[in-house]
């Protein structure tokens, strides 16, 4: 039968789920813990069985079912059964009862759905059910059905109790109502005859059953006598396979080696004592030995330092915030300046000297150029003639002289027009700047978190006393006075680079203006065509003179274009020299003040990493892992101090810690006496060490001990051997027996016993009754009529009795049929299991079937036998699935081939031998189902890879 589809409308859970499985026989179902497993278990079990589950009561959902190639839908709803064939009737009968035989939930769940902790022991071999159906191949079970038949045959005649109303129940009570019915009527002669004779019959039966009650007391006796037996027989087995395992005793000096160990132990405890003693003598957290002895003068010379240690850490932390904050604002400050590119880094090596000389001459290149265009000749010509030129200024005028002058004019021109544009530009940019900037509100913010860090550090010093307040309030501080300088210095600064701008305005604006001016003069007109040959002499050397000057400033211009160091800005000209060397010097002043102050900053950056290279030193000889601190090394001194105080109690026990060290000394001596005494032993002994001297010792022990309870089980067992019995067969019998079987031979013996005295009772009574009729017996119609009814009665009640008592003895006879059945049935189940457990084990190891009567064992590939005493968790877990998986395989010989649910049985299985079972299992489900659940991945990724086993991960709605 397999199981195609689940479907749980409510369970635990589980809500409207439905499960398909695959066309293979195994399905391996993987999910992680708390993901339901074994709530689905529960819900197979509940589907195929019904009943009220204990935490999740009745299952709603159903089971699609295949088997025989017919299809089945089992559903359930609470209590209700929905059992039916696609196209077919609904079925009344559960699914045990109509395929299994009467398979109970019980005994299915102690075979086919198992988890981890149903897995372990092996007492479902002993249940009643599991021995009737499984032990009992080919016809076992039939013995079994029949024995319970005879069960309830019996119990039908008769019950152990006073309100029974079994046939012979019945029947007592009744005739105990006709025997008080005739004692109600009158004496008849006649009858008192019968009545006499009847009473001579109980005594005959009386004699009959007590014959019986002595033989079955013997019998009991026998049997009591071979149980008593049987405990001593099996005591002194298990002390002679003790013995077995302890060798016989050596020739050890017992008293010499115990007198040596006594002297040890008692040595090492008068140690001890004397070392417990001098440990007392120290103050309490104090070594002699600690680093305090050796460094002391170290901390000492430290904690001098520690002043200068802490306004070094303080000085350098500020100084670096300093430095970083006055590079920004030289950064700021580089950015403001007119004479200098921003885009460039200023030269460090400039030849000043040199560009003061070639300013000088290009002013004086370019003023004497300027000179000599005021001398033109022919300006002082066109003053003479002005009035008489004045009405024919409309007419065009033509000049032959060069375009040299002008050229350069508008050159100069358009230069100072871009410089203009520049400087415009640069004012306007830093109006806009200061009135979003507002440096006065700055310097507010500044001051108030100034005053702010001053509070908060007088209050993590005084009030706090915690260093996190004070650094906070320090750092508070140093930011809110770098605020107010960074304020106060945007103000200065604006304003002088702004007036400085302004004035280089001004300066560009008259520049303007006059090269205007230079550029609006007419240019000389001849006066007449007429050759003057003073005015052309003069005018050839105001030329030629011209040209001289061009050329030189010419030159100059060009010296002093390629004197312009690097960064400065292209368009300066002669007169910006001085402010461009202004701005340079004023750089390099700051930049030398910084790195002034960064040279005493390293100066004091030096002394202090001096100071902590040797606490760090200091930290390292005395083992402490503490940051280097001001702080720790107060806390450091404090220990020192308290240690030298310590030390100071210390010295002054010195004699008594003097005189404990030579008592310790002597008992160390002794022991060192006693542990070559105690070599010398082991030596002439031929052992190796103490240990395994004394474990000969016990070993010794043990075997006496055994060996005593083996002589004294041996005598018992001679006095307990039956007089006239051979004491060899005795043994055999006790050797080959069997404790259960003697124990139901035990009860049964005490059963029929009961039996036989319940049947003296019961004549006992019956004898009152006849004694009591003969009294009271009268002679009318109705005491014949009730001693009619009376013999009727006591007839029917004898035939009803033989009848019972042929049921007991047939019940008996059929039990013992059925346990020497099951004996001979037994090793067939027992040797699939050995099958299975050398498949699970890779070869290791097969059952020990012929063993037994010992115990359940295994037997290695050379034949040794493993008892289940030495069995790991995961052998053990091997052996009893192998069981169960052989007793589900002999069900399926018998009945039907149940699906087998197995709920996280490789938990201790190693990767080999999960591989193994998962082989096994595959290979059984070629015939037989098989429901796998697991939470280790591992297993579902190994499932995946071998054939015959389709994967699943369980994913709960």
């Amino acid at each position: 039968m397999n199981i195609k589809q689940i479907r749980l409308d409510s369970f635990g859970p589980y809500e409207n789920w439905m499960f398909q499985s695959g066309p293979n026989g195994v399905q391996l179902v993987y999910g992680a813990n708390e993901s339901g497993k074994t709530s689905l278990l529960e819900g197979m079990r509940a589907l195929l069985f019904g009943g009220k589950h204990k935490k999740y009561g009745y299952v709603n959902g159903s089971l699609e079912l295949d088997k025989d190639g017919i299809s089945y839908h089992l559903g359930r709803q609470n209590k209700n059964l929905d059992f039916y064939s696609p196209g077919g009737p609904n079925l009344k009968d559960e699914p045990n009862q109509l395929w299994w035989h009467g398979l109970d939930k019980k005994t299915y769940n102690r075979i086919f759905g198992l988890t981890l902790d149903d897995l372990q022991g092996v007492d479902v071999l002993n249940e009643v059910d599991v021995r009737a159906r499984f032990f009992g191949a080919e016809g076992g079970e039939q013995l079994g059905n029949v024995v319970k038949t005879i069960e309830m045959s019996a119990n039908d005649l008769l019950v152990a109790s006073a309100s029974g109303k079994r046939r012979i129940n019945v029947l007592i009570e009744q005739l105990q109502e006709n025997k008080a019915r005739l004692s109600a009527l009158s004496v008849h002669e006649e009858q008192y005859v019968e009545l006499q004779q009847a009473l001579r019959a109980s005594e005959d039966t009386e004699a009959e059953i007590q014959n019986q009650i002595k033989e079955w007391q013997d019998y009991r006796e026998g049997v009591e006598m071979v149980l008593r037996a049987w405990d001593t027989y099996r005591r002194s087995e298990e002390a002679r396979q003790h013995m077995q395992r302890f060798t016989p005793p050596e020739t050890l000096n017992r008293d010499a080696f115990l007198g040596i160990d006594e002297g040890l132990r008692e040595a090492r405890q008068s140690m001890q004592m004397w070392l417990d003693k001098e440990e007392a003598l120290k103050p309490e957290n104090f070594d002699p030995n600690s680093p305090f002895t050796m460094y002391g003068q170290d901390i000492e010379d430290l904690i001098q330092q520690g002043a200068q240690w802490e306004q070094l850490r303080r000085e350098c932390e500020e100084g670096d915030a300093y430095i970083a904050k006055v590079k920004e604002q030289l950064d700021f400050s580089r950015g403001l300046q007119s004479a200098w590119r921003k885009d460039e880094s200023v030269p460090t090596d400039v030849n000043w000297f040199e560009g003061e000389r070639l300013s000088k001459r290009l002013r004086t290149a370019k003023d004497q150029l300027l000179y000599w265009q005021g001398q033109d000749p022919a300006l002082q010509v066109e003053a003479k003639s002005s009035e008489s030129e004045a009405v024919v200024k409309d007419s065009s005028v033509e000049s032959d002289k060069t375009g040299v002058v002008n050229n350069w004019a508008h050159q100069e021109l358009e230069a100072v027009i871009a410089d203009i544009a520049d400087l415009e530009a640069q004012i306007g940019e830093k109006g806009s700047t200061r009135k979003v900037a507002l440096p006065v509100w700055l310097q507010r913010i500044g001051g108030i978190g100034a005053v702010v860090g001053v509070l908060l550090s007088l209050a993590g010093l005084i009030a706090l006393e915690s260093a996190l307040y004070s650094v906070g309030g320090i750092v508070l501080l140093i930011l809110g006075l770098g605020l107010f300088w960074y304020g106060w210095r945007l103000r200065h600064i604006d304003n002088a680079d702004l007036s400085r701008w302004m004035r280089e305005l001004d300066r560009l604006q008259q520049r303007k203006a006059y090269l205007e001016m230079q550029l609006d003069i007419p240019l000389p007109k001849e006066s007449s065509n007429v050759p003057n040959l003073e005015t052309a002499a003069i005018e050839q050397r105001y030329n030629e003179e011209g040209k001289q000057l061009q050329a030189n400033y010419d030159k100059a211009l060009a010296e002093w274009q390629a004197w312009i160091p690097e960064g400065a800005a292209k368009s300066l000209n002669e007169d910006d020299f001085f402010s461009m060397k202004h701005e340079y010097d004023q750089y390099y002043e700051q930049l030398r003040t910084i790195e002034g102050y960064e040279k005493r900053l390293e100066e004091h950056k030096e002394s202090l990493r001096v100071i902590e290279d040797q606490a760090v030193t200091l930290w390292y000889n005395l083992g402490i892992e503490a940051p280097v601190s001001p702080t720790e090394l107060k806390r450091i001194y404090n220990q020192y101090k308290n240690f030298q105080q310590q030390m100071i109690r210390w010295e002054q026990k010195e004699s008594q810690r003097k005189s404990y060290r030579m008592e310790y000394d002597n008992w160390h001596r002794k022991e060192k006496e006693l542990l070559l005494e105690q070599k010398a032993l082991l030596e002439k002994s031929g052992l190796s060490g103490a240990n395994e001297y004394r474990q000969k010792l016990i070993d010794e022990d043990q075997y006496k001990q055994w060996a005593t309870i083996y002589k004294q089980s041996q005598v018992q067992l001679e006095l307990l051997t039956p007089e006239g019995e051979n004491k060899d067969l005795f043994y055999r019998r006790l050797r080959e027996g069997n404790k259960d079987n003697w124990n139901d031979e035990l009860v049964h013996a005490d059963q029929e016993l009961g039996a036989r005295k319940d049947a003296m009772a019961n004549l006992y009574e019956k004898r009152g009754q006849i004694v009591e009729a003969m009294r009271a017996l009268g002679s009318d119609q109705e005491q014949r009529e009730a001693i009619q009814q009376r013999k009727e009665l006591e007839s029917e009640l004898e035939s009803a009795l033989e009848d019972w008592a042929t049921q007991v003895v047939i019940g008996h006879c059929m039990e013992r049929a059925q346990q020497s059945y099951e004996e001979e049935s037994q090793p067939k189940m027992l040797e699939l299991a050995s099958q299975y457990i050398n498949r699970l084990t890779n070869g290791t190891y097969t059952l020990d079937m012929w063993g037994l009567q010992d115990g359940l064992a295994l037997l290695n590939e050379r034949g040794d036998r493993l008892p289940i005493s030495h069995w790991s968790s995961g052998l053990a877990d091997q052996v009893y699935l192998a069981l169960r998986l052989a007793l589900a395989k002999v069900f399926s010989y018998q009945v039907d081939a149940l699906p087998i649910i197995l709920d996280d049985i490789l938990v201790r299985f190693d990767e080999d031998r999960q591989k193994s079972a998962l082989e096994l299992l595959a290979e059984l489900g070629q015939q037989q189902q098989i429901w796998l659940f697991t939470c280790q991945q591992q297993v579902y990724y190994m499932g995946q890879a071998i054939f015959g086993i389709d994967t699943h991960i369980l994913q709960r709605a």
